[in-house]
């Protein structure tokens, strides 16, 4: 660790992730003061193999075996002459903490809502962000954002059966077409009602692939489905919604507005991410969840 830096902050995702971490650090002026790095995690991991290539290992897999590393060799804080100095990792939360247990640690910090991306989008100035990406001027863009004021939480209600099912799958360890990464399979046209045949079908599939005895199947189903009527109850649905759901369901919403303008829609999952980021108010409440995390580890 660098004597003058307080605080590193290693993060999972190659594009996005330093921004959004650069931004949150910068925003107080604590962390500012007593200095910081935001470093990926396949800067850490990365070797040379015996042909001289560089080999790198990212991701969260990745960034919480170097933390397990760090915690062993009881390298999580040191201190120097020129006082504290930690190391804070930061992962996306996805639906870790509905389908399995998360890491009880200071020094590791789940995103608030499914991954950083999820954060931009949900958080930030929505009018601003989705004209910007859109190409809408700030008259349409002010429309439909008042039109769709509570998108997140309609999404969230809209695919609450796939979500189910996804973080089944994640508790099970199926590999199958239930993921995070994937657009529903179980809602009508996507982004319609759910379908109970196909609900029950993939309920089957992942049962099906599971890689935990069949004992406890019951058991870790009704804890899945504890676990997530606690969030919908609370009124927390929208922090399950991951980055490649919200793209695509913002396309869709987007297209039924616009009928698949070409303009509007050109390029939109590429403008998207950097379009919310800028949109977002580093300065606002919701980047307290992190001030106060990153504050307490100097």
């Amino acid at each position: 660790m660098s004597k003058e830096t307080a605080l590193f902050i290693i993060v999972e995702g190659r594009d996005f992730d330093t921004p959004f971490y650069e931004g949150v650090a910068k925003s107080s002026g604590y962390v500012s003061q007593k200095g910081y790095q935001v470093w990926l995690i396949e800067q850490i991991t990365r070797s040379v193999g015996v042909a001289g290539e560089s080999k790198t290992a990212g991701g969260k897999a990745a960034l919480i075996a170097v933390y397990d590393q760090y915690k062993q060799s009881d390298s999580l804080s040191v201190i120097n002459s020129s006082g504290r100095r930690s190391i804070a990792f930061c992962a996306d939360r996805d639906v870790d903490d509905i389908s399995k247990s998360l890491r009880r640690s200071r020094h590791v910090i789940y995103t608030p809502l499914a991954d950083a991306e999820a954060c931009a989008y949900i958080y930030s100035d929505f009018a601003r962000a989705i004209g910007r990406a859109a190409s809408l001027d700030k008259e349409s863009a002010r429309a439909f954002a008042e039109q769709h004021a509570d998108w997140a939480t309609d999404f969230a209600r809209l695919w609450k059966d796939w979500i189910e099912l996804c973080c089944l799958a994640a508790a099970h360890r199926a590999f199958c077409h239930v993921g995070t990464s994937k657009l529903s399979t179980v809602n009508k046209g996507t982004f319609g009602p759910p379908i109970k045949a196909e609900v029950d079908l993939a309920k089957r599939v992942i049962l099906a692939k599971s890689q935990v005895p069949a004992t406890e199947h019951a058991a870790l189903e009704q804890k899945v489905k504890e676990r997530l009527r606690r969030v919908y109850e609370a009124g927390r649905a929208r922090r399950l919604l991951g980055k490649h759901w919200i793209i695509a369901y913002l396309l869709h919403i987007l297209s039924k507005k616009f009928d698949e303008d070409p303009v509007t829609l050109a390029n939109f999952k590429h403008r998207a991410p950097i379009a919310f980021l800028d949109a977002l108010d580093f300065d606002a409440s919701w980047a307290t969840y992190y001030r106060r995390k990153f504050e307490a580890l100097i």
